[in-house]
């Protein structure tokens, strides 16, 4: 099972229900809406994409296969840009 966690090495603040980060490395910023914040939270430690999608689906009124694919291409942003890690 797949799955992720922050790169400890973002640099991140909070503003209001939002978090904006920095990844020193390449100088790129990066800012997260409310849904994605959360999304952010739930990665400190180890998660995978079921266990995110039900959470997700009891705090915000969503449907299962909407939050999957949003999820799913909120993670590969976040992947592509190397502020979270993929464990195998």
């Amino acid at each position: 099972m797949i799955h992720y966690i922050q790169n400890k090495e973002v640099i991140q603040s909070r503003i209001g229900d939002e978090i904006v980060m920095l990844d020193v490395e390449s100088g790129f910023y990066f800012g997260l809406n409310s849904v994605a914040s959360v999304i952010w939270e739930m990665m400190k430690e180890q998660v995978d994409l079921e266990t995110m999608v039900n959470i997700l689906m009891k705090e915000f009124d969503v449907d299962k296969a909407t939050c999957e694919s949003d999820t799913k291409e909120l993670l590969g942003q976040m992947i592509e840009k190397k502020i979270i890690r993929v464990i195998e």
